[in-house]
């Protein structure tokens, strides 16, 4: 029996795009509630450091590859946008019911799509956008997400409460904890946490097309 070699390459290129999650697509929101509600969460570069973080929650119901978040911001005190130079994006395991250890974290330079929506009581509130490394969320358990821009005080950047959500947002202010009541607008993207059953039958042709030709040189040789 002669193998084509073609086919077998043919195969295993399909395999390889039938291997790839469903297309991205929006996993989670929590869209913002148009008001002028921030909680501080801000790296100062002006000597302050770290002095505020913010988490909220999400669970999903089946396993899911986040690779994309959004959020919703703004500056307080005073309210004029400040310059950003970096964000950092991470997700965190939950410790009965408050953010535990991190488990992922992405540092994006720039301003993240920094995008004016208006100027609300005063107020500028902006959108943001980034790609981040492929995090794996299993089914039925809770994670928890954190912003963090680094900007000089003043001004202060604040995440702008949103709506969807279970109201147990917390928030890490000058070393003091607690929860805050309320949501944070964000949303995730990206696919399901494994391939499209498809790939399992391609992955089956491709192994056997290749197990074949081993088999077929062994053959003859001896």
């Amino acid at each position: 029996m002669n193998l084509n070699w073609k086919s077998v390459l043919l195969a295993l290129a399909l395999l390889a795009a039938g291997s790839v999650p469903a297309a991205a697509g929006n996993l989670y929101n929590q869209p913002w509630d148009g008001g002028s509600n921030l909680f501080a969460s801000q790296n100062d570069t002006s000597g302050y450091g770290i002095f505020a973080t913010v988490y909220d929650n999400f669970t999903f119901s089946t396993a899911k590859s986040i690779t994309g978040v959004d959020w919703t911001g703004g500056y307080f005190n005073p309210a004029s946008q400040g310059l950003i130079t970096q964000f950092t994006v991470a997700f965190y395991a939950d410790a009965a019911g408050v953010p535990g250890g991190v488990l992922a974290s992405d540092t994006i330079l720039g301003t993240a799509g920094e995008t004016f929506l208006g100027n609300v009581n005063g107020f500028p509130i902006y959108s943001y956008n980034v790609s981040v490394t492929p995090f794996a969320a299993a089914a039925g358990t809770q994670y928890w997400l954190s912003v963090l821009p680094t900007l000089g005080f003043p001004p202060q950047w604040g995440w702008a409460t949103g709506t969807g959500g279970d109201g147990n947002g917390y928030q890490v202010f000058f070393g003091a904890p607690g929860p805050t009541g309320v949501d944070f607008a964000f949303g995730l993207s990206g696919g399901s946490g494994v391939p499209e059953p498809v790939s399992f039958s391609l992955a089956g042709i491709g192994l056997g097309l290749v197990g074949l030709a081993a088999w077929k040189r062994r053959k003859q040789t001896v």
